[in-house]
């Protein structure tokens, strides 16, 4: 915080300190100081708080709202199964892939002139001249 303050600036500031308040107010002046700061992090941990709780029950809630979904969708899946005769822990298949992507027009080919396709894939399509 005070990363560019030297022991000539904290000196010249003790100073001060001391010419304003004189030596019988600083004790004073420390001790409401230090007061200050614990009320200030009394009532930031105390703001900390609220907002983890905040943020804690809408979590709670959703958890507990996906859990009955689930448990619903197996006791509802669970008839289909069984009269499908398929394994319980069905997972699905992974999608097959798409298809085949195109190369794409070079900026410098005119539009509307077809770009040969490869015949085999991996493989690069010549060019007639």
């Amino acid at each position: 915080m005070f990363d560019n303050v030297g022991g000539g600036e904290i000196l010249l500031i003790l100073i001060v300190i001391l010419i304003f308040f004189g030596p019988k107010k600083i004790p004073e002046l420390a001790q409401s100081l230090g007061k200050g700061i614990r009320k200030f992090n009394d009532a930031k941990a105390g703001i900390e708080s609220q907002v983890k709780d905040a943020i804690k029950e809408p979590l709670d809630a959703i958890k507990s709202a996906k859990q009955g979904f689930e448990t619903s969708l197996r006791n509802t899946a669970a008839p289909l199964q069984a009269e499908l005769n398929l394994p319980q822990n069905l997972t699905p298949a992974p999608a097959p892939p798409h298809a085949e992507a195109r190369p794409l027009v070079p900026e410098t080919q005119a539009r509307g002139t077809e770009i040969p396709v490869p015949s085999e894939p991996g493989s690069v399509p010549q060019h007639e001249a």
